[in-house]
């Protein structure tokens, strides 16, 4: 039977390949990049190696990377979650502000009340469903904007 042994560490060696790879795993994890794009288990390998070589306890070091990853890891979803609301509050104040807007004749394209208005389609983009002189008739609102009719 033949006993393996540890080959010896070079430890300049050892340094920097520990930096490159420390280099190339704050790469994937770093925290300006849209969530999308960082990886929890790069920020989990990351927090170990660093609290490992800092003489943080083994069991401590490794429950932190956990905490790291598993908190990375839900931060896409909480952040779809979070879009998913802002978008649905948008489109029910649009709805609301359309509401109101077509309440009036369209002065543009003469659009009876109720109706949509014509011609702003995909050219409009998608927030816009009336002409904009409609929307400040139906509040009150002058050709600049400002209240009251000019």
């Amino acid at each position: 039977m033949t006993i393996m042994t540890d080959a010896p560490v070079n430890s300049l060696r050892f340094a920097a390949d520990l930096a490159c790879l420390k280099a190339d795993l704050a790469h994937a994890a770093q925290e300006h990049q849209p969530i999308e794009h960082q990886d929890p288990a790069a920020l989990g390998f990351l927090t170990v190696i660093d609290e490992l070589t800092s003489g943080t306890d083994p069991t401590i070091a490794v429950a932190k990377a956990m905490e790291a990853y598993s908190g990375l890891k839900c931060r896409p979803r909480e952040n779809e979650e979070a879009t998913d609301a802002r978008r649905r509050q948008e489109d029910q104040d649009l709805a609301a502000a359309e509401e109101i807007t077509r309440k009036v004749v369209c002065p543009t394209c003469g659009s009876e009340a109720r109706m949509r208005c014509r011609g702003t389609g995909a050219s409009g983009g998608l927030k816009k469903k009336s002409h904009a002189d409609r929307y400040r008739l139906a509040r009150g609102l002058g050709p600049d904007g400002s209240k009251g009719r000019s």
